[in-house]
């Protein structure tokens, strides 16, 4: 398990659950590996898309912030052989469900908001206008799964549910920023001014360095390609540590640096 010091507050990379590698040209039909060899032969070995399921836990002074929920305990019908086992990664790192007091959701797909029902002690804090789109469009805010997802996770807990607007400071050091394009109120998550919590701006570290690449997921991709060249150019400005819950635990954490082409990811070491 991956893990950063940032003075007051320790970040964790956490596990909920991982499905097999899926073919590149599947994840990424819109993708044509030959324009970027290199880049593909990096981040795509033997064609293959290798992601996992990951909220982040910030361990700060005032109590356990989780952002993101994972996939939850299992049964989903999109996927019906995978089992969360977000307990296990909170018990490892000293925390549980009950501890945690506060969670931030970049966006409401079901591979993110599946333990909160779970959470007995949390508040929870989206974007007001992610909220809005899955609350008010019923069957046509998105797929079947992702509208299932809300219905069964999110609404239940509205009497716990604070909205904000892009750029407000949810929490002392936490600020949202836009990120729309995967879904229409995705937001990034900037925790004090040093680390950028991306959701699915990417999925895989190849984004950094191509972001026309769009997952098969994104709803806008027009919107998904500008948000991931945005924050990928201010996070280098501005010397931002970044981190994806769909990287793989080894690239959960790293730094965007200039290329001879463009923008590039380096993970941090362990």
């Amino acid at each position: 398990m991956r893990s950063l010091d940032l003075d007051a507050t320790r970040v964790f990379a956490l596990t909920d659950c991982a499905p097999a590698p899926a073919a590149c040209a599947y994840s990424f039909p819109d993708a044509v590996l030959a324009d970027h060899a290199s880049v593909a032969a990096r981040w795509f070995p033997d064609d293959l898309f290798r992601t996992r399921f990951g909220p982040f836990l910030l361990r700060r002074p005032t109590g356990d912030v989780l952002v993101d929920c994972g996939l939850g305990p299992g049964g989903v019908g999109y996927f019906p052989d995978l089992h969360g086992t977000l307990p296990d990664a909170l018990h490892e790192v000293g925390s549980s469900l009950a501890a945690v007091t506060e969670v931030v959701f970049t966006h409401l797909h079901v591979d993110h908001v599946g333990w909160a029902p779970f959470l007995p002690n949390a508040r929870f804090h989206v974007a007001g206008r992610e909220f809005l789109h899955w609350s008010r469009n019923g069957a046509q805010a998105g797929l079947p799964h992702h509208v299932e997802a809300v219905a069964r996770c999110i609404l239940p807990l509205a009497d716990r549910l604070l909205t904000a607007t892009s750029d407000a400071e949810i929490l002392p050091g936490l600020r949202l920023l836009a990120a729309e394009g995967h879904t229409p109120g995705h937001h990034a998550l900037l925790v004090d001014n040093r680390l950028l919590i991306a959701g699915d701006l990417w999925h895989n570290p190849a984004q950094i360095a191509v972001p026309n690449w769009c997952h098969r997921a994104d709803m806008d991709k027009p919107a998904a390609i500008a948000a991931r060249t945005r924050l990928a150019v201010a996070a280098h400005a501005n010397g931002w540590l970044v981190a994806a819950g769909h990287f793989i635990e080894e690239n959960a954490f790293g730094r965007i640096e200039a290329s001879r082409s463009g923008l590039a990811f380096r993970p941090l070491t362990a």
